[in-house]
């Protein structure tokens, strides 16, 4: 009898851990299940250590674009971001925040399905060939990219880091075929680990329809200056190395970027700015914030 008692006992103890173990495999499985904030619908989220970074340059569409391998992209300090592929400027990133606007919807690692059609007409771009070749052209360099990204954040006492390696798109597929006026299906996966870069406090909503408007420099000011709560002080130096511009001359960047500025103060998000001219700093004064619609 105590034979039986002992392995009944054992059979109990074997199908406890067998419950154990399937409760934390569905434990494990539901937090492998990302999903992005749900933000607005008239706002698209960056991650701030893209926008305060030369990730996506400034350069002009006329200059020829470079191939990096392993290159240290300029950003601010706290932010360290290592770069394989071809340049990515600010159309690469209009097309990334856009499909990250449409895959916040739906779990991460799930596939996002759109029209060409549709993307080029949220994109504010025309829907002749030519631009629907110029969206698979930039899914391509999204997708044919490997971006090494490491944050610092103040803890207590010392620094916390935290890192994210990946391409900004993981694969993707289009059919050609589909009839007009959803030409060219789109299907889009992105990586689950991506949610690392939207942490709370991390990411920036940044307002799609005055983006729409800017032309590529003032794109990327909009985005910088969008994540950041009080906009600090910068020399019109470290301006230039941030964005990424190719402009040689500074004198000639200076021009440009205060073109740029004026173009956000006619889009409404800057108030005015001010370059010193004895240190070069460049201080900016936003606009108050619109109230943001809360339709997803």
């Amino acid at each position: 009898m105590e034979s039986k008692s002992g392995a009944a006992e054992l059979i109990d103890q074997v199908e406890k851990i067998r419950r154990m173990s399937k409760e934390r495999d569905a434990l494990v499985a539901e937090a492998i299940i990302q999903q992005l904030p749900l933000w607005e619908e008239s706002v698209r989220g960056l991650p701030n250590a893209l926008a305060r970074s030369a990730l996506f340059t400034a350069a002009n569409r006329s200059v020829a674009r470079e191939n990096f391998r392993n290159r240290k992209i300029a950003a601010v300090k706290g932010i360290e971001i290592v770069y394989t592929g071809e340049e990515l400027r600010q159309e690469d990133g209009d097309v990334f925040l856009q499909i990250v606007h449409l895959a916040r919807q739906q779990p991460l690692g799930e596939i996002v399905e759109f029209s060409g059609y549709g993307l080029l007409k949220e994109l504010g771009w025309t829907t002749a060939k030519g631009s629907y070749d110029r969206l698979r052209e930039c899914i391509n360099r999204l997708s044919t990219t490997t971006v090494k990204v490491k944050m610092s954040f103040p803890g207590t006492g010392s620094e916390r880091e935290k890192g994210f390696g990946s391409s900004l798109i993981r694969k993707f597929e289009w059919d050609e075929s589909a009839a007009r006026g959803t030409s060219q299906r789109w299907r889009v996966w992105l990586e689950p680990e991506i949610i690392y870069l939207f942490h709370e406090n991390t990411y920036t909503k940044i307002d799609w329809k005055q983006r729409l408007k800017l032309p590529p420099l003032a794109k990327w000011l909009h985005q910088f200056y969008f994540s950041h709560r009080e906009p600090m002080g910068y020399k019109v130096e470290t301006i230039k190395m941030l964005c990424g511009s190719r402009i040689a001359v500074l004198a000639k960047f200076r021009y440009k970027l205060r073109e740029a500025l004026d173009s956000l103060i006619e889009v409404g998000f800057l108030l005015s700015y001010h370059i010193d001219p004895a240190t070069d700093v460049l201080m900016v004064r936003r606009a108050p914030k619109p109230p943001v619609l809360l339709s997803m």
